[in-house]
């Protein structure tokens, strides 16, 4: 079932020059120890493919954090940060001592494929990607014809494939957590963005805003 999209009641007012250089530092700085956690993790075990899949995603945010152009409004509230920092850095909560329930090959090629649709709607999206709820400029093209938070989308694919090959009970609580947190931000992000007559159109063009024909 669909939902009526959020009216712009409100918007976060325009952040200060610096605030900006403080945000993507402090980001950067974190994805560059997560993806070296990631790597080492899988140095001690060269088998687990699906943490290499999951190392080389993070290095593609890592990238776009750092050439991503400075956004014009952005939701720094509490709430907001809290969440961009679980979903940036939830997987440092899972364990290791995990159960597979499909093969490594069978959840690596899972992870493949959510991956390739992720990088799709990253390049699509290009410079405008960010961690935080902000506006830089709407984008309307390749897989956001489908669905209004593709890259979303693409993540819950590839923790599908992630936790299946990894299960533990606290992998699953992170995940779910996880999926709870990305909705929020899903609702906070579409806040910021319907300050935009473009954005509310697309809107009513797209109706579903993470899982088609579910929400």
């Amino acid at each position: 079932m669909s939902t009526p999209p959020i009216e712009p009641t409100a918007h976060p007012p325009t952040e200060g020059a610096n605030t900006e250089w403080l945000l993507r530092a402090f980001a950067v700085l974190f994805y560059l120890w997560a993806c070296v956690s990631l790597g080492f993790t899988f140095v001690k075990d060269p088998t687990r493919w699906s943490i290499l899949v999951l190392l080389i995603a993070e290095g593609y945010t890592l990238a776009l954090v750092v050439t991503a152009r400075r956004a014009s409004v952005r939701d720094l509230t509490p709430m907001s940060v809290a969440a961009t920092m679980y979903a940036a850095f939830f997987f440092v909560l899972f364990r290791t001592d995990t159960v597979h329930y499909i093969p490594e090959a069978v959840a690596v090629t899972i992870q493949l494929v959510a991956l390739v649709w992720e990088v799709a709607a990253k390049v699509t999206l290009g410079r405008s990607f960010g961690l935080l709820p902000a506006k830089r400029t709407v984008v309307l093209g390749g897989p956001y014809r489908f669905v209004r938070h593709p890259i979303y989308f693409g993540y819950l694919v590839h923790h599908i494939g992630f936790i299946l090959a990894n299960w533990h009970w606290q992998n699953l609580m992170v995940i779910a957590v996880l999926t709870l947190v990305q909705v929020y931000r899903i609702q906070r992000e579409e806040l910021v963005l319907a300050t935009s007559e473009e954005y509310r159109a697309f809107q009513e063009r797209v109706r579903w805003r993470l899982v088609p024909f579910v929400w």
